[in-house]
């Protein structure tokens, strides 16, 4: 495969096609990063990033990595990310799983010497808004690789027996395009078989499913998440390597992200602590949104610093607004 994208750098860069070249840059970088070669995956990037724009014209987005063309346009939604694990707050032992997990994938080369492989199917499980999405952004973040999302709108059709084969094309993308490939709402696509409520349809669609991840070698990692694992067919869990629960937020969880989002701009520990008791039982997107609605406030203040008032305010009204109506 590098030598494939070698030759593209070598031809465009003689044909003065800056733009051809610009991808195949960040091609090489994706294998880099699959490889397990990180720090070199950065330097290149580092180095497509500082090159001058074609022109009078500003570089355009990457096509040929981060966006899929042709029908896989339709299905996946592609995009490099700059979420991190300090963007996250998770409990000590997820954490550390998908420190694991991303340190065996930076490895990958090291650890096929020996006859093994990398863990990279995870199945995240949990309520919504307590990370899953989150955290495939900072997988594909930390190892340089783009987040492709499934989009099951678009992957169910009306036409009988067209959802495996787009799945198959899902499958067939991904040695091509190494990234974390995200299948969301994941129970739409590996419900249990036998439903009384689906047709026949649904089952060969998981069984195409399963038969697709036993055939899958490629470097790039799968994530499934769902909110609803008991709706999942029983055969999908022994296709993963590693199941993620993620659950509401402790306390201290909640502590812990007004910090990261409020500390560097005036919410001190002690206001983080008493505030966390008025968000108890919240997921961690509720308290997210509660913390953009407070800098919102401070912003059109034309303040620089938050205010406790204006945590409070914003944890208040979101409380009347809108988690009532979930309950």
């Amino acid at each position: 495969m590098k030598a494939d994208i070698l030759k593209v750098l070598l031809q465009s860069h003689a044909e003065g096609d800056e733009s051809s070249f610009r991808k195949a840059a960040l091609q090489l970088a994706a294998a880099e990063s699959t490889a397990g070669h990180v720090r070199v995956a950065d330097e290149i990037r580092a180095i497509v990033a500082k090159m001058p724009a074609a022109g009078a014209r500003k570089p355009g987005p990457i096509v040929d990595i981060a966006s899929p063309r042709g029908e896989l346009a339709d299905i996946l939604e592609g995009g490099h990310r700059d979420e991190r694990l300090r963007d996250i707050v998770l409990r000590a032992d997820v954490r550390d799983l998908l420190l694991r997990v991303i340190s065996e994938n930076r490895s990958r080369s090291r650890l096929e010497r020996f006859g093994v492989s990398p863990r990279r199917r995870l199945l995240f499980h949990g309520a919504p808004g307590c990370g899953k999405t989150l955290a495939a952004a900072v997988l594909a973040g930390e190892m340089g690789l783009p987040l492709m999302t499934v989009r099951f709108d678009a992957l169910f059709s009306r036409f009988l027996g067209a959802t495996a084969v787009q799945l198959r094309a899902i499958f067939a993308e991904m040695p091509r395009r190494p990234g974390v490939y995200l299948f969301d709402e994941f129970d739409s696509v590996a419900k249990a078989r036998g439903d009384s409520q689906d047709v026949g349809e649904m089952n060969r669609v998981v069984t195409a499913f399963l038969q697709l991840v036993d055939a899958d070698v490629s470097g790039s990692i799968l994530v499934a998440a769902t909110n609803h694992v008991e709706l999942l067919d029983r055969a999908v869990f022994r296709r993963f390597d590693v199941i993620v629960p993620f659950e509401r937020p402790t306390r201290d969880q909640i502590v812990d992200l007004l910090n990261l989002r409020l500390g560097t701009i005036g919410l001190t520990e002690a206001q983080a602590e008493q505030l966390a008791s008025q968000a108890d039982g919240w997921s961690f997107a509720d308290v997210v949104r509660a913390c953009d609605d407070s800098v919102r406030t401070m912003a059109l203040d034309d303040r620089e610093e938050i205010s406790e008032h204006d945590v409070v305010h914003a944890l208040e009204e979101l409380k009347r607004r809108e988690l009532p109506a979930r309950g």
